[in-house]
């Protein structure tokens, strides 16, 4: 992983702590990439069930 990349996570974490939505990341977290190199894979295409809210 280049700085650039690493810095730009931890910039999103820190972002994400402080209250933007997760959506709005340019980074990857679980891939440790930037966002649109990862966005085909599974992970973000086939999101768990356990993702959404339970209805009331």
């Amino acid at each position: 992983m280049d700085k650039k990349l690493a810095a730009a996570i931890q910039r999103d974490n820190d972002l994400e702590d402080a209250g933007m939505h997760g959506d709005d990341r340019k980074t990857c977290w679980t891939h440790q990439s930037w966002s649109e190199d990862c966005q085909e894979q599974p992970f973000h295409t086939q999101p768990s069930a356990s993702h959404y809210p339970r209805p009331a």
